[in-house]
C-alpha cells in the first residue's frame, strides 16, 4: 500500500463509482518503479464470508477488472495481469483510456452494477 494520498484523477474516479456504488472499497498502489495505481474492490458476502470479490486496477490510463483469486487476501497490491486475472469477456474489463476520470467511472461502475444484479439474481 503506498502511503500518499491519491492522485486528483484517483481521487475524481473513486468518488464518482462510490456515489453510484456505497460499497466499493479503495486501495493505493505503487509499481517497483514508482508508478501509482488503485485497486477498487467490491465484495460478495454470504452470511459473514465474503465469497467473492470483483476488482479494477485503475493507473489514469487503463482499467482492468476481473475477479479476484482470493478476495484479495494475496492480490491486493498485485496487478491484475500479475495475479492472472482474466480480464476478458465475459467477466473481465480491459480497456486503454485517456478520458476524463468521470466517464472512466462511469464505464467501471456500469461493469460492477452488471455483475451485481446478476450475483443477486442467482437462485
Amino acid at each position: 500500500m503506498r502511503e500518499l494520498d491519491p492522485l486528483e484523477h484517483e481521487e475524481i474516479f473513486f468518488q464518482e463509482m462510490r456515489r453510484r456504488i456505497p460499497e466499493l472499497q479503495d486501495w493505493y498502489h505503487q509499481d517497483p518503479d514508482g508508478g501509482p495505481w488503485m485497486l477498487v474492490s467490491y465484495d460478495f458476502v454470504e452470511g459473514n464470508a465474503v465469497r467473492e470479490t470483483l476488482r479494477v486496477d485503475y493507473d489514469g490510463t487503463q482499467l482492468r477488472g476481473g475477479w479476484s483469486p482470493s478476495c484479495l487476501n494475496w492480490d491486493d497490491g498485485v496487478r491484475a495481469a500479475e495475479a492472472l486475472i482474466d480480464t476478458g469477456p465475459p467477466d473481465g474489463l480491459s480497456i486503454d483510456l485517456a478520458s476524463d476520470p468521470r466517464e472512466v467511472a462511469a464505464i467501471a461502475a456500469a461493469w460492477f452494477e452488471a455483475h451485481i444484479e446478476r450475483w443477486n439474481r442467482r437462485p
